[in-house]
């Protein structure tokens, strides 16, 4: 029965297969399409770490201390972004890691792309003391000088807030300055030379002052200042006179709009002003409209004159002052080594400090000493009237014996007479040197000039004091700047640019680019380096309203050489390196 079932169960199989095989023998009506032999291609998107070139620290100026790194470098391309910036913070080490992304399939421009991105760092509850912020390797560091915590204080016991005191009415103010703009012009037409403080006038035929009030700029005593009731023109409703500093003042006024005014042609102010114009305000005419709120004060309600005769048509020559106020040595420090017989240029900045406008027949004359072939007398290069500066330099030649020299100058009018610094006769300028034999001849172009660009840090603390660091303008002027000294909690600032250029800096302050002849830019530390150089007179400067520095230094001004002075004249022997020619920049 089992071999009966078995062959039955063959057959049926072998007729199952002949119709299978017939069936298969006829056409697909729908033929299957062959694989393709190529796989397809799809591209994932593509992540990357970001290629750091830059890191610079930012403290700003508040109570706790916030510190932000300011991130800079480059992208590969125009499709990659930074995608994740995460930091971490372990004992005194931040560490940031900033990641990039890049579509897939992405159509992309090939030109590296620069980022910058600012972090702020976590520092609330650290301790005084230096941190170190590494960004994708590139690192940098800060420094608290305290704790920076808030001390917790014990809950205040409340008590009913007292009832304001009631604003006088009456208790609003208003004062300014007049003061004198100084311009003066040495000659006329196409020979006029302006001094510093001019602009041309409106025509471009003449000069006239620029309407700012600047430093050595004085105050006029004893205009009459008049004050109206509402907007300009109105008089009649009180006057002022100014005191010895040019500053007047209104007070015990109503809330309301009010109308400020002098009339230079009104007894006694035409004898103090005239000849002249206004500068400030710029419409020629001095009237200012203030509206004050009640119980306010409202200040700088200037007004300028510019003399037509530098500085009073009546200036007596005879009984007006001589003073030379010394302001720096420009080149050639005190003690500078020369060798025997060496030519060199010594340059003074000097301010007059007296009553008399040094004009045409002033000049600087050599009193005494040693002459290392200087002339006897040499001409200002210009007219300078009261409170303002002027640049001389004289050209010098160090004596062939090895030894100390040192040489006298002091100024003379044009009738010869001398006058010394600080009005003193026995008071002179000078020039120090020590020449000595020339050790071995330095290699060609070894000489080196660099330094530091920092952040001069000064700000109000919460309490109303000025922090560390700061100085005061004027005396009781509530005013601070940065000391200009380079402190270690400061900052050092990167990616400044530094400009080169030979001679010594323009008195203007204005380097002109083509007078450049090397540049560097500050390291993540601050420090830039001006190598292969040859001994020489040189200017350091940096342009802060240049395309390289206005982002990184604006809004801001220079404390260090000076205030406001962002430049450097350096004399440089061979193979001599100088690295302390550095700059310091206070943020506004």
């Amino acid at each position: 029965m089992k071999t009966k079932i078995t062959n039955l169960t063959m057959l049926g199989l072998l007729l199952m297969l002949v119709v299978v095989s017939c069936r298969r023998s006829e056409p697909d009506p729908t033929p299957t399409l062959p694989t393709p032999t190529k796989d397809i291609i799809r591209r994932e998107p593509v992540n990357g770490t970001a290629t750091v070139e830059s890191i610079q620290l930012l403290i700003l100026e508040s109570f706790p201390v916030q510190v932000n790194a300011r991130v800079r470098g480059i992208l590969p391309d125009g499709c990659t972004t930074i995608d994740q910036m995460t930091t971490e913070h372990t004992g005194d080490t931040f560490t940031i890691t900033l990641t990039t992304f890049r579509p897939a399939d992405a159509i992309c421009t090939e030109a590296e792309v620069p980022f910058d991105e600012v972090i702020g760092l976590d520092v609330l509850g650290l301790d005084a003391g230096a941190y170190t912020v590494t960004a994708n390797g590139v690192s940098g560091t800060f420094t608290l000088d305290i704790d920076n915590r808030i001390q917790e204080e014990p809950e205040p016991t409340l008590e009913p807030s007292p009832t304001p005191e009631p604003v006088d009415p009456n208790s609003a103010a208003i004062n300014g300055e007049v003061w004198h703009d100084l311009c003066a012009v040495v000659g006329t037409g196409e020979e006029a030379v302006p001094s510093e403080g001019c602009i041309a006038t409106a025509d471009g035929e003449s000069f006239q002052a620029n309407g700012l009030l600047e430093a050595g700029e004085l105050g006029l005593e004893g205009v009459i200042v008049g004050l109206g009731e509402g907007e300009c023109p109105a008089e009649g409703l009180a006057t002022a006179v100014t005191n010895n500093t040019g500053s007047y003042t209104f007070t015990n006024l109503a809330a309301g709009i009010y109308c400020i005014s002098i009339d230079a042609l009104a007894d006694p102010n035409d004898a103090i002003l005239l000849p002249g114009g206004w500068t400030l305000p710029q419409s020629g005419e001095a009237l200012t409209t203030v509206n004050v709120a009640a119980g306010e004060a409202v200040g700088g309600v200037n007004f300028g004159w510019d003399y037509e005769f530098l500085p009073l048509a009546e200036v007596d020559q005879v009984t007006c002052t001589r003073s030379i106020g010394f302001e720096e040595d420009l080149t050639v420090p005190d003690d500078t080594v020369f060798a025997p017989g060496a030519a060199f240029t010594k340059s003074w900045r000097l301010r007059n400090t007296g009553t008399c406008p040094w004009i045409e027949g002033y000049s600087l004359v050599f009193v005494n000493g040693d002459q290392m072939g200087s002339p006897e007398t040499q001409p200002l290069p210009k007219v300078v009237a009261p409170g303002q500066t002027v640049d001389i330099s004289v050209n010098l030649i160090a004596p062939e014996e090895v030894g100390d020299y040192l040489g006298r100058w002091q100024l003379g009018d044009a009738n010869g007479d001398l006058f010394g610094v600080g009005g003193f006769i026995e008071e002179t300028i000078y020039t120090r040197i020590v020449v000595a034999v020339a050790g071995p001849t330095p290699e060609p172009n070894s000489a080196v000039i660099g330094g530091v660009v920092w952040e001069d840090v000064c700000f109000i603390q919460d309490d109303g004091a000025p922090s560390p660091g700061c100085v005061e303008t004027e005396e009781d002027s509530g005013f601070y700047i940065a000391d200009g000294s380079l402190n270690f909690s400061e900052g050092r600032l990167s990616d400044v640019a530094v400009s080169l250029s030979a001679g010594a800096c323009p008195e203007d302050g204005i380097v002109p680019a083509s007078s450049v002849i090397a540049t560097a830019t500050t390291g993540p530390n601050g420090i830039y380096r001006l190598e292969g150089l040859d001994g020489g007179l040189y200017c350091v400067s940096i342009d802060a309203f240049s395309d390289a520095n206005v982002d990184l230094l604006i809004p801001g001004d220079w404390t260090w050489p000076a205030p406001g002075v962002g430049r450097l004249g350096i004399n440089l022997d061979a193979g001599e390196e100088i690295l302390d020619v550095d700059f310091g920049w206070q943020y506004r």
